[in-house]
């Protein structure tokens, strides 16, 4: 079972209270976006602990395997620390509004996977305080009833309305102290014109240029491209595309977009890390730890989101040699956040660009190798907890 996991941000809260609302607001921000069709366990050593909060897709909780996949994740959050877990299954956003008889059913069988997975651990290696549900608007307790032969039932029962992010505690703790709040919409459909606009140049494989550099000039030329065509001059225009145009270029050349991988991983750091043994040095050091930046939410990974999708809407515009760079350049925005998303324990979104890799080039040696990153999977040096 693929899971998200606590990032790198330092705003990692207590969470005593047993609100749904609560736990799932924590979630979204430490986790940099609205949690949806999941199962969120939050874990911690005793009640006065910051909590690890991992999150893990319902689809596959719910697959054949998610059994077994729920218990070894339970007893590997038991083997980093946590003692005592708290689970929350959350149906689409939680207030996407469903139909009574789905909502009943997958919390209830949800619900039993997670209670019997418990029962399988010692009790009081991993204590699970509660199993509560979030769906259409409602908290929702999910009971177990012992003496059921064959695994723990389930009793659904509504515990009272979910409040909205912006009323719960969390939210106005964050926004008190300074916390990002991550973003919901990302414009996608105003990105990818911004693509279908843009006049790439040819990737020139012999470049001097500082990806970095080109980086920063694209993130700064977004936000008043995304404004709108009447804060600016078509020269204005122009220039700002120019300046994403020539980013989306160079990371099409294999050897720039591994070195904008490798200026990610030293952001906020005075060491440099070797190109060449980059990813061994991220499995094996546990000094290499990713700033809030390149966490999701954080600027430079929203700044990879945007890109990736300008590139996607550049794919179907132009020559032959602009939709070619278009494509590598998506390809390389897609891996570069595969490889961020893993670096921040993210498996389960890691493989979701993974899916869409597959998808979108069926062909590529590429989406195999990340996949066996994200699915064993092979761990970062670095844990959320140290």
């Amino acid at each position: 079972m693929t899971t998200d996991t606590t990032p790198a941000d330092h705003g990692r809260h207590l969470l005593r209270a047993q609100d749904p609302g609560e736990l799932l607001a924590e979630t979204r921000l430490c986790l940099g976006e609205p949690p949806t069709d999941c199962l969120i366990l939050a874990g911690s050593s005793d009640r006065d602990a910051a909590a690890m909060i991992t999150r893990s897709p319902l689809h596959e909780l719910l697959g054949p395997r998610g059994a077994g996949n729920l218990e070894r994740h339970l007893g590997l959050m038991r083997d980093r620390g946590s003692r005592a877990v708290q689970a929350l299954i959350v149906l689409g956003d939680g207030h996407q509004e469903l139909l009574a008889p789905v909502v009943a059913d997958i919390l209830r069988r949800a619900g039993e996977l997670v209670h019997t997975a418990a029962q399988a651990l010692d009790a009081e290696a991993c204590g699970l305080l509660s199993v509560h549900g979030a769906a259409s608007s409602t908290c929702w307790v999910l009971q177990r009833e012992p003496g059921r032969p064959g695994g723990a039932g389930v009793r659904v029962l509504e515990s009272g309305p979910l409040r909205e992010f912006a009323d719960t505690r969390a939210a106005a703790t964050a926004v008190l102290g300074g916390r990002r709040i991550p973003r919901t919409d990302l414009r996608e459909g105003e990105l990818r014109n911004i693509g279908g606009d843009l006049e790439l140049p040819a990737p020139d494989i012999a470049s001097a240029a500082d990806p970095g550099t080109l980086f920063a000039s694209a993130r700064t030329a977004l936000s008043p491209l995304l404004a709108g065509p009447e804060g600016l001059s078509e020269q204005d225009r122009m220039t700002k595309c120019e300046q994403v145009a020539a980013l989306l270029s160079a990371v099409a050349v294999d050897r720039l977009h591994w070195e904008l991988l490798a200026q990610c991983v030293e952001h906020g750091s005075s060491r440099e890390i070797d190109r060449e043994t980059l990813l061994q040095r991220l499995v094996s050091d546990r000094e290499w730890v990713p700033h809030p930046d390149v966490c999701a939410g954080g600027d430079w990974y929203v700044g990879l989101e945007q890109l990736r999708l300008i590139a996607a809407g550049a794919r179907s515009d132009g020559d032959s040699v602009q939709r070619r760079t278009a494509r590598s350049a998506w390809r390389a925005l897609t891996a570069l956040l595969v490889l961020l998303a893993w670096w921040n324990h993210r498996f389960a979104t890691a493989g979701k660009f993974v899916d869409e890799l597959r998808e979108e080039e069926p062909d590529s040696t590429l989406a195999p190798l990340l996949s066996r990153m994200t699915d064993t999977p092979i761990f970062p040096a670095w844990w959320p907890s140290t």
